[in-house]
């Protein structure tokens, strides 16, 4: 029986054993297999793995292959993103970085201190519009001559084109879309005139590009501004021509009226001068009829009815008695203090000087300074 065992206790060993060599050959195996698969993040040596787009055509491929392809890119996707979290850290969702963005930006905030513009000169105010914004005095100068070009050719122009004068064509629609064009870019330099006199920052404003862009248009209609000059000034003093001999015809239209008034104001003025003459010759007779109805008047007026009641004079109204004489100011308490506080502050200014509040920097003496003034203070 101990023989059996021991036989049969050999054999199970000899079976344990050979299964182990088998697993550690089958792994051996899957080892090798997986050492001879490129690496997951490898992108491969063929250009088309680098420079080819996503799409893929379906021609040739049937449902259950093109179905598998989704699949397998879904879970490539998914590796990735999975390898993507597990990369992630605690430092990458704290927002302490952003905090103390945060707080330095408020800090350098503080410290920009605001310039008040009353108290710069115009230099100064000048000098500051040219650091902020040099392209406004530019903007300023193109807006007044394209209004002076829209008042004094543009205008005259289009009424041509109204009455008829300018047939209709290529000609008339040019230059409406010249005048639309300049009165758009000049709305647009109004709106960022409005911006700056507001001091609201302009620099990533939507009307910069707008200004932009009306400006290059008006430049590439520069070339035909050029071919079509010569014949807009032509039709410009044609009608001017026409607007002087109007006027000269209405002047003398005015000149023939003025004649005829002339005429009549010389005939008012005779029977005026008449009219004068005999109110003298009746005054100096007495018999003027208007001083007759004034004196009339003046003694109803002093005519006093003995059974009435005597009125009361001024002295008696008032009351006055022996008040004595007052300033003007004395009479109201509260405006006199006041006037008291204004001239003690002058005073003020000259036996010690106002404090100043550093905005800008050190620009002189507001008043100047006396050489002969003397403001120390006695040791006691």
């Amino acid at each position: 029986q101990e023989e059996v065992m021991a036989l049969d206790l050999t054999d199970s060993e000899d079976e344990e054993e050979e299964e182990e060599e088998e697993a550690d050959m089958d792994s051996d195996l899957e080892g090798k297999k997986d050492d001879y698969l490129p690496n997951d993040m490898a992108w491969g040596n063929r250009k088309k793995m680098f420079y080819d787009s996503d799409y893929v055509a379906a021609k040739g491929k049937s449902q259950q292959d093109a179905e598998a392809d989704d699949e397998e890119e879904e879970e490539e996707a998914k590796n990735i993103q999975r390898r993507l979290a597990a990369d992630l850290s605690e430092e990458d969702y704290d927002l302490n970085l952003l905090q103390e963005f945060a707080v330095e930006e408020q800090e350098v905030e503080k410290e920009r201190i605001v310039k008040d513009l009353q108290q710069m000169s115009q230099k100064e105010k000048m000098k500051l519009l040219k650091k902020e914004s040099p392209e406004l005095l530019e903007l300023i100068q193109d807006f007044k001559a394209k209004l002076a070009e829209l008042k004094d050719e543009l205008q005259p122009l289009l009424e041509m084109v109204n009455d008829g004068r300018i047939p209709p064509g290529k000609g008339a629609n040019y230059l409406r879309t010249k005048q639309q064009l300049y009165l758009n870019y000049c709305t647009n330099i109004s709106f960022y005139l409005v911006l700056k006199a507001k001091r609201i920052p302009a620099h990533n404003h939507p009307v910069i590009e707008r200004l932009l862009t009306y400006r290059n248009l008006i430049n590439e209609m520069g070339e035909v501004d050029a071919r079509l000059a010569p014949q807009l000034r032509q039709l410009l003093s044609a009608d001017q021509k026409e607007k002087s001999a109007r006027t000269s015809e209405g002047k003398a239209g005015a000149e023939s009226s003025e004649d005829s008034y002339s005429d009549l104001d010389e005939e008012a003025a005779l029977r005026f001068y008449r009219g004068v003459e005999e109110r003298l010759k009746l005054k100096r007779k007495g018999k003027d009829p208007q001083a007759e109805e004034g004196r009339l008047e003046a003694a109803e007026d002093d005519y006093v009815d003995p059974d009435a009641k005597r009125r009361i004079t001024y002295q008696m109204a008032k009351n006055k008695g022996l008040t004595p004489k007052r300033k003007k100011i004395d009479r109201n308490p509260r405006v006199k203090h006041r006037e008291k506080f204004r001239r003690a502050k002058i005073r003020r200014k000259g036996q010690v000087r106002e404090v100043r509040r550093e905005e800008t920097r050190y620009s002189g003496e507001l008043s100047g300074i006396r050489a002969g003034v003397k403001k120390s203070v006695k040791l006691k």
